[in-house]
């Protein structure tokens, strides 16, 4: 039962709540212009209590709340690359929100901070911002700690975008002049050369690739089994998520240029006496699991050498490759498998700019095939003319009856 209190001429409220730890605690609230107002909210409130609003932790920083929700439900779960993300974001409302409770947080504080923060950032960068803090937000909601979500439907600003990182990609003639001086470097000493190929045959992240061992690879079946990446100075680790988990189909060039590396590196390790405990398919004679960065590195260096215009990194090797099946007008369903997307929304909206072509591209197609309904004659010199004439036909012409 509430109480209610005269203060000036304000009105107050008081709750008395059992908390988790079944001690009791009192909850206020002023600032009413009448009692009515005042028993308005207090009904609601004890209502909401009733439901499991935990009060509690209404005080929290957003900051220390956002820290919790990122180290029990995302720490362990995703990438360390996409952990980082997460970090960035913390960073964020520390710098934006630094003292701003759960409780006091707005939705007109949460625009502001979303709009100051697109000043100096992309839309897609705004966007990701958004994604992370909503996500902490719906589990306070669920938590019963605040009772609204200030974070629904907000306006996403952002400054003019450089190009996506996924339109970043080699023409399939600059994808065929990098891959043949690669080829022209294969040495089993180093591992560059075999990456960058077989990223852009693959379309496989640099981290699971680097996370395969030979016992992995069928070479006799002609299938990588990606199932767990390697972080650098740390070791094997998950996949991105559990979609990661999968098997693809390598064609055969790649397939016999894995089976001269796999020979040739196993005669380079015993003449060496080289220790490749782990059974790596790419580890240095020299250094080990080499780093992205000098993979890059060399990467950066070819593309150079051969004039490319737009070069791009090793993650660009994914999109190339993305970007060809999707010209050759494979199914949207079969490159979601193979990149590891969860499903092909995923693929469709990275790929957005090339489906849109493609798109332009089938409109002629598209409308012939529906053209070609109406030409009724052209069944008059099929094997099946008589049939299709005298019981498909009819049927068509009379389909605004039915």
């Amino acid at each position: 039962m509430a109480n209610f209190v005269k203060r000036g001429k304000s009105w107050q409220y008081e709750i008395s709540y059992k908390k988790k730890d079944g001690k009791y605690a009192k909850l206020r609230k002023s600032g009413f212009r009448t009692k009515a107002d005042a028993k308005a909210e207090a009904a609601e409130m004890e209502l909401e209590l009733h439901k499991g609003y935990n009060p509690d932790m209404k005080n929290m920083l957003v900051s220390d709340y956002f820290a919790t929700w990122m180290k029990n439900y995302k720490k362990d779960e995703v990438s360390e690359r996409t952990y980082g993300c997460y970090r960035d974001t913390l960073n964020n409302i520390k710098k934006y929100l630094p003292t701003t409770s759960l409780s006091d947080l707005t939705k007109k504080d949460y625009q502001e901070m979303l709009n100051e923060f697109a000043e100096t950032h992309a839309k897609a960068t705004t966007k990701r911002f958004h994604t992370h803090f909503r996500a902490m937000m719906l589990d306070a909601l669920d938590n019963k700690i605040v009772l609204n979500d200030v974070t629904r439907k907000p306006v996403i600003k952002g400054k003019v975008e450089t190009k996506k990182a996924s339109e970043k990609f080699l023409e399939l003639v600059e994808l065929k002049r990098l891959i043949r001086d690669f080829e022209g470097r294969l040495d089993p000493r180093y591992t560059s050369p075999y990456l960058i190929i077989l990223g852009s045959a693959t379309g496989a992240r640099f981290s699971e690739l680097e996370g395969l061992t030979w016992d992995d690879i069928d070479l006799d079946n002609q299938l990588i089994d990606i199932n767990k990446t390697w972080i650098l100075n740390q070791g094997f680790a998950p996949t991105k998520n559990l979609s990661s988990n999968r098997i693809i189909d390598i064609d055969n060039h790649t397939n016999d240029l894995l089976k001269n590396y796999k020979k040739e590196q196993k005669e380079l390790f015993e003449e060496l006496k080289i220790d490749n405990e782990s059974n790596l398919v790419f580890f240095n004679y020299r250094d080990g699991v080499i780093s992205s960065n000098a993979v890059n590195k060399e990467l950066k260096k070819v593309q150079g050498q051969l004039d490319i215009k737009q070069p791009i990194t090793f993650h660009g090797l994914r999109h190339t490759h993305a970007s060809i099946l999707l010209t050759q007008e494979i199914d949207l369903i079969s490159i979601a498998e193979r990149l590891g997307h969860k499903d092909t929304s995923v693929t469709q909206e990275v790929y957005s700019h090339i489906l849109d072509e493609l798109k332009r591209k089938n409109r002629p197609k598209i409308a012939r095939a529906i053209d070609n309904i109406y030409h009724f004659e052209s069944y008059k010199n099929c094997d099946i003319g008589k049939n299709v004439e005298t019981n498909f036909v009819p049927k068509l012409l009379k389909a605004d009856t039915v």
